[in-house]
């Protein structure tokens, strides 16, 4: 697997004792092709935004920023508590529009990452290794037979996932991270 993946996989496990398989999916899309083609347009993408500020309670107990990256060259900042930061939601929509541009684009690169990615969490869930178990190795050969048929697609989180953790958050390269909490004196550190 690609070097620091297998570390970025296990966080998030025992960050999220509940996550899922597809949600292992999600997280090595975001690694691999960050926020790229994750939005159509401005209007759509602040309509979507909006949607989800509407679902997200203020919290500034919970996480705010999150690697999703082995080198935490991409990130999640997650709503709740940069809204309750005083985190200007028009400053969000900017930084993720100027990631989802800044976001390497060749697909059929990725696409291969992705997969070599895959094939190597599947085996991570092996008789004897790490996450033995874990997932059931059935699941995660179907997720890979249907993903890679459709060219590595995005996919949604888990519903249980989305019940227990809402995760509404925006994916954002890490310079337009920094730059958007730099500007709005909002101290964070990427976990």
């Amino acid at each position: 697997m690609p070097d620091g993946f297998v570390d970025l996989i296990l966080t998030h496990i025992h960050r999220y004792p509940l996550l899922e398989a597809m949600d292992v999916y999600r997280l090595l899309h975001q690694a691999v092709f960050g926020p790229s083609g994750s939005v159509a347009n401005r209007k759509a993408a602040r309509e979507w935004l909006d949607h989800e500020v509407q679902l997200a309670i203020p919290d500034a107990n919970r996480l705010l920023v999150e690697s999703v990256h082995p080198t935490n060259e991409i990130v999640r900042v997650y709503m709740s508590p940069y809204q309750a930061l005083g985190g200007s939601i028009p400053a969000l929509l900017d930084a993720f529009i100027r990631s989802v541009h800044a976001a390497p684009s060749d697909l059929i690169a990725q696409g291969a990452r992705l997969a070599e990615a895959w094939r190597a969490f599947t085996g991570m869930v092996a008789p004897g290794s790490v996450l033995a178990g874990r997932f059931e190795a059935r699941t995660l050969s179907l997720i890979g037979r249907v993903r890679a048929a459709e060219s590595w697609s995005a996919a949604p989180h888990s519903p249980i996932y989305l019940h227990h953790y809402q995760p509404y958050y925006r994916v954002l390269l890490r310079p337009q991270a920094d730059q958007l909490m730099r500007q709005q004196s909002i101290p964070f550190q990427p976990i």
